[in-house]
């Protein structure tokens, strides 16, 4: 199995292994009241795109909707949000930093971080801006603030633009995992990491009984 593919599967172990945490925390009334204003607005947003495909609705009063819903959804993602880009962060850096260069998808398919070039430890830090550009971390906080000081309108325009330059950016990291000769992303080359196969198989030492024959 080539590395890229590995990376991938562990990728997605790790993602479901996040998604499922901050759905638990997320759904704890207390910790986000939130939550039914959020699966509402979701639940609206859906039926506003369903009319739309169904041509229930004309244009004008689908922009107009769809405008009102995002910056609903905006609004009462907030703490979901804040759980999703804690938890990303704690996982992916904090939590492979102690464990060195490995979480639990990476543990499984037998991967690694490890410094690019020289021989020594990564530091948080290395593990921390890897993290931020895998996950976009940065953008994500843009979203959750922006809903605070933005207009309806502009912050329509403004998470759409934000979407697709997120688009782009896990693109070029994919493209790059898969297509080049070492398989560094962007956020292994900003971070100085590569991603190795770890041996964990014991070395087995032969001896041969050599005969001299006169």
């Amino acid at each position: 199995m080539e590395t890229s593919f590995k990376r991938l599967i562990a990728y997605i172990i790790d993602i479901a292994i996040v998604t499922i945490f901050v759905t638990i925390l997320s759904n704890i009334t207390f910790i986000n009241p939130k939550m039914d204003d959020y699966n509402k607005n979701y639940t609206e947003y859906q039926n506003v795109i369903s009319d739309k495909k169904d041509s229930k609705i004309n244009d004008e009063d689908y922009e107009k909707k769809i405008v009102d819903i995002n910056y609903e959804l905006g609004r009462s993602n907030i703490i979901n949000g804040t759980i999703t880009v804690l938890s990303l962060v704690l996982y992916f850096g904090v939590f492979q930093f102690f464990f060195k260069g490995q979480t639990i998808g990476k543990k499984i398919l037998k991967l690694k971080i490890v410094n690019n070039k020289e021989k020594k430890e990564l530091n948080i830090f290395n593990y921390l801006i890897r993290t931020v550009v895998l996950n976009n971390i940065v953008f994500r906080l843009l979203i959750l603030v922006s809903v605070y000081f933005l207009n309806k309108n502009i912050y329509y325009t403004f998470s759409t633009i934000i979407g697709m330059v997120e688009s782009v950016i896990e693109s070029i990291i994919f493209v790059m995992v898969v297509l080049t000769i070492n398989n560094r992303g962007l956020h292994d080359i900003l971070a100085h990491t590569k991603v190795i196969v770890v041996d964990d198989k014991p070395n087995i030492v032969t001896t041969k009984k050599v005969i001299n024959c006169k």
